[in-house]
């Protein structure tokens, strides 16, 4: 029999089909919030930019802004943010961007309740956090489809390393997150359309986890199969807002497995070690190792892939081959070498995806580094 605890994710507002202008104002009242920071990338703070539109939409509330949180969030970014955030008469931090941006805010709200002050004392975090609730509020506005804003954990790299450490706080998902279409039309179509790639691995790995839960089949199930129409319509229409809506549902939905414990495998797991070693970015390495994983696992998992490959319409075929066709279709990289990772890097790859746990999660066990070797060798 199935046997398992199911724990409902983070209390979250999720708001989605209106502009961003009238939910962000409604959520800052709900909140009591009249003074609020807003963070962003370099980017999307240009003139006349996303950043200087939702400020103004924001009005006497914005009181501050942090511009140019730079990718993989790293740790300065996460004090720098957090310094802000110190300012007397802070209630709300408005989070406008992608992962890395979100997981910079998410992180530096725990840097408060922990009084952590420099970026080597983030290592303190890396054992243990205070109970209380991180503060002040979050509210998030996803430009691409990372799905990183549903969660509990943050990724944040060490600069002294390259490396990404997890911090986690049950309460470290944003309070509110508000889906407008319209704020990712500036968004690069290789980041909306590679971001894509990653939520669709978020529910593909979700599907074949070696430990699957009914809620984590539920929704991986309903992303795949939005994903998979909704990324090819923004690919031939940019403007579709309704598809591009779709993509952002199917994001929400693609990562609720890993906020009930459902563990992703090593298409994951291989992505961490690359971005540790070669600083390829996770959304990336999605692209191009979820296929050769997926060529891998299918000695053991055959059957549940077949159910996915039927949700992207194409019964029959090897769910392998239809993500590897999915991911040409939207121009995206499909080998190693064509990202600029050099051969003999891939040793140094392999090693550290050895030790990550995504990697020992995964539903094939890959034993010892021959057979890592050989899906990288396959993926390069």
């Amino acid at each position: 029999m199935q046997a398992g605890r199911f724990q409902p994710p983070s209390r979250q507002i999720v708001l989605y089909g209106e502009p961003v202008a009238e939910a962000l104002s409604r959520v800052l009242k709900e909140f009591w919030a009249v003074q609020a920071v807003l963070v962003t990338n370099s980017s999307l703070a240009v003139a006349s930019g996303p950043a200087e539109r939702l400020a103004g939409a924001m009005g006497e509330s914005c009181v501050a802004r942090v511009d140019g949180v730079r990718a993989n969030s790293p740790r300065s970014d996460v004090i720098r943010i957090a310094d802000a955030l110190r300012s007397r008469g802070i209630e709300a931090v408005v989070a406008l961007g992608g992962g890395s941006v979100v997981e910079a805010v998410k992180t530096a709200r725990i840097c408060l309740t922990n009084n952590i002050g420099t970026p080597d004392e983030l290592d303190r975090l890396k054992r243990t956090t205070t109970a209380a609730s991180p503060r002040p509020y979050l509210i998030s506005v996803p430009t691409t489809l990372s799905a990183a804003e549903y969660t509990q954990f943050a990724g944040i790299t060490d600069e002294r390393t390259g490396a990404k450490d997890a911090f986690h706080h049950p309460d470290l998902a944003p309070d509110a997150v508000i889906l407008d279409p319209k704020m990712t039309l500036d968004t690069p179509e290789r980041l909306w359309l590679s971001t894509g790639l990653r939520a669709l691995d978020h529910a593909v790995e979700t599907w074949c986890a070696g430990a699957p839960a009914p809620y984590g089949d539920a929704t991986a199930l309903y992303a795949t199969r939005l994903l998979a129409r909704a990324l090819p319509a923004t690919k031939h229409a940019p403007d579709d807002l309704g598809a591009r809506l779709d993509c952002q549902l199917g994001a929400w939905m693609s990562i609720q497995g890993a906020t009930v414990g459902v563990s992703h495998g090593a298409s994951h797991g291989i992505g961490h070690g690359l971005s540790a070693v070669t600083g390829m970015t996770h959304s990336v390495t999605s692209c191009i190792m979820l296929p050769h994983v997926l060529r891998y696992n299918a000695a053991v998992d055959a059957d549940r892939q077949a159910v996915l490959a039927e949700a992207m319409s194409a019964a029959g075929r090897p769910l392998a081959d239809v993500v590897a066709d999915l991911v040409a279709s939207l121009g995206l990289p499909a080998r190693l070498r064509d990202e600029g990772v050099a051969r003999e890097q891939l040793q140094a790859v392999g090693e550290a995806a050895l030790a990550n746990p995504r990697v020992r999660a995964n539903v094939r066990p890959i034993p010892d580094r021959d057979a890592m070797q050989g899906i990288l060798e396959a993926a390069w």
